[in-house]
């Protein structure tokens, strides 16, 4: 079984290092397909032995098509320069490869979206593995042609979504190229219905620049929607998550009780998604039925758990993008009012699931230091879960435990050696320490609890951001 590995890039030396390195010694062969780049991507691939090709652009379907066409591998897969793949990965991949029956003809996988904070912001699905020979189409948000696809618990690093302004200039790109796109495919069609996705898509992401762009997305999901909800077979995916931009749009606008109505909808059709369990969680706080939000809450917990073992262990909702929103309300909001028994009732969830978000909602009603613990260890590389028991241990005093935690050997260590060193007389030390941890692990949570401990850090940070860095 022969593996090609195929690139499309334009201007991207600063990305194409760690990806290429990723993929060293795992492939047979490296394609990138060059769209045009002015600056290194050309050298930069040749440097780790890459077949390099440059082809004038004309939308991503027909680069990905070129790196088709010469990719000379039983089975191709296909990578974007801003993404790396990790060894267990891909060993993960080689089996599914190897034992693949002839009527499969493509896999679907997941990808893990970084933030700037180096934390998971989302987590999503494509295909992007296929065998040889299956074509591409799409100018933009391109997909395989193909029949057979099977989802794999098998998983990419992304770092596209670490640039917010990067997000948007590629928003404005795509716009008007599905906008021309829209503007030849019969409308109502099943094609033109999965451009309407990204188009919604698409000034849903505007929407954070410009709200205008919200009325538009909301036209266009509603277009969606009348046309695509009763089929959710022809849809799937796409159906699930148009519901999801759907009650977004109409959160915005402040339409909550559309947005219960959409939700009730999107249950009727039997569907899960970690988003529409949330949204519904906000509504019914915001209504002060306590209980049934945290029922919602819970339900968020567990289908982000699921996701984040498979992509695809919920119907056709392989992709979630709230975890952010979901562990800012755990870590700076309030949590509801409810009895002792129902607390009682989530641990007892939590010791028959597992699970670190599940865990997360538990410690978040208790505030129980054996419960966080317990997180940290299974967790040890989660960097929520340490600032948390970091700020717990501290304000409670607790130097022997936090001198036990500095000589564990992982990641943020650093973070209890500097505790240790303000209990030592040694603050400016201590200070350094901590602000070379925060460079090295942006994380709001502990920045607005430096800022408590250390008031003067909110003058340098200032002065930091108004000098652009």
């Amino acid at each position: 079984m022969k593996l090609s590995a195929c690139i499309i890039a334009k201007n991207e030396e600063r990305n194409l290092p760690r990806l290429l390195k990723s993929l060293k010694g795992k492939f047979d062969e490296i394609v990138l397909v060059d769209t045009g780049s002015t600056d290194r991507t050309v050298e930069v691939a040749k440097g780790f032995g890459c077949r390099v090709f440059r082809h004038k652009w004309n939308g991503f379907a027909d680069a990905r098509n070129r790196a088709v066409k010469e990719a000379t591998g039983d089975w191709l897969w296909h990578f974007d320069a801003d993404f790396e793949l990790e060894e267990e990965e891909f060993k993960k991949a080689l089996v599914a490869l190897r034992g693949a029956p002839a009527e499969i003809e493509a896999f679907s996988i997941g990808v893990r979206n970084f933030g700037l904070d180096g934390k998971v912001k989302a987590v999503s699905s494509h295909i992007f593995i296929h065998r040889r020979g299956i074509e591409w189409e799409g100018k933009v948000h391109e997909s395989p042609k193909t029949r057979k696809v099977v989802g794999i618990p098998v998983f990419v690093n992304h770092y596209g979504y670490a640039d917010p302004e990067l997000l948007l200039k590629k928003a404005e790109r795509n716009l008007e190229l599905l906008k021309e796109e829209l503007s030849y495919l019969p409308k109502g069609s099943q094609k033109y219905n999965f451009k309407l996705f990204f188009l919604v898509q698409t000034y849903s992401l505007l929407s954070t620049k410009d709200r205008s762009f919200l009325t538009l997305a909301l036209k266009y999901a509603e277009e969606f929607l009348e046309g695509a909800r009763d089929k959710p077979e022809e849809y799937g995916f796409f159906l699930v998550f148009m519901y999801n931009y759907y009650c977004r749009i109409l959160w915005e606008l402040g339409d909550y009780k559309r947005v219960k109505e959409a939700i009730s909808e999107f249950r009727k059709l039997g569907f899960e998604l970690p988003e529409l369990s949330f949204l519904n969680y906000r509504v019914l706080r915001i209504e002060g039925r306590e209980s049934e939000a945290l029922d919602s809450l819970i339900e968020t917990a567990v289908l982000l758990d699921k996701l984040n073992e498979n992509p695809f262990s919920l119907k056709w909702g392989g992709a979630s993008e709230c975890l952010p929103l979901f562990e800012e309300d755990l870590l700076f909001g309030s949590p509801p009012r409810v009895s002792p028994q129902k607390i009682k009732e989530v641990e007892k969830l939590w010791k028959r699931r597992g699970g670190r978000n599940l865990g997360l909602v538990l410690f978040w009603l208790t505030k129980s230091e054996r419960i966080l613990k317990k997180l940290v260890f299974k967790y040890p590389e989660d960097l929520i879960l340490h600032t948390l028991l970091f700020s717990f241990l501290v304000k409670s005093g607790r130097e022997k435990d936090v001198k036990r935690l500095s000589r564990v050997n992982w990641p943020f260590s650093k973070l209890y050696r500097a505790q240790l060193l303000e209990w030592e007389g040694k603050s400016e030390e201590a200070l350094l320490l901590l602000l070379s941890f925060l460079q090295e692990n942006p994380n709001r949570y502990l920045l607005s609890y430096l800022y408590d401990r250390f008031p003067s850090l909110s003058k340098i940070f200032k002065l930091s951001d108004d000098n652009g860095k």
